[in-house]
């Protein structure tokens, strides 16, 4: 077996991330401040952040986590969120990634963990400004209170 195919392997994977979930647990708990790396194709903004800041960010780009941005992380169904401020006016947006895209943890830039797995699942799909407003739309629709705006 070649080292890729064993790097990308699921149960490989499944070992890596659950080190990588038990970590980030701990981390959690004790409030300890730290850097991610992630595979910035895999991470998403909401709301999305302007293009003169992604235009910045590289393929592995570092996300650190303290103060406020610490005490909002949260991991829930394999994705790690947290709220941060980006650029010159502190642009607020949710970080969310799949822990899969998380390739390197450091604590004052001493490397803690390095996942060496080549996760291939999907990431969940950006919604497009259409999808947003349809579900908008089926919101307002759905919602009893707005039928005294439309003609019987």
């Amino acid at each position: 077996m070649k080292l890729h195919d064993f790097l990308e392997e699921q149960e490989f994977v499944e070992t890596i991330q659950g080190a990588l979930l038990k970590i980030l647990s701990l981390l959690f708990k004790k409030e300890i401040p730290f850097s991610v790396l992630a595979n910035i194709k895999r991470v998403t903004f909401n709301p999305l952040l302007p293009e003169t800041i992604t235009k910045q960010f590289q393929p592995a780009t570092l996300f650190v986590l303290e103060g406020y941005t610490l005490s909002s992380a949260k991991i829930e169904d394999g994705i790690l969120s947290f709220e941060a401020g980006f650029g010159e006016n502190n642009t607020g947006s949710i970080v969310s990634m799949p822990i899969g895209a998380i390739l390197h943890l450091s604590i004052d830039n001493t490397p803690l963990f390095l996942n060496m797995s080549v996760d291939n699942a999907p990431t969940p799909a950006k919604e497009s400004k259409n999808d947003k407003s349809k579900r908008s739309l089926e919101a307002f629709l759905n919602n009893p209170e707005n039928e005294k705006l439309f003609k019987k």
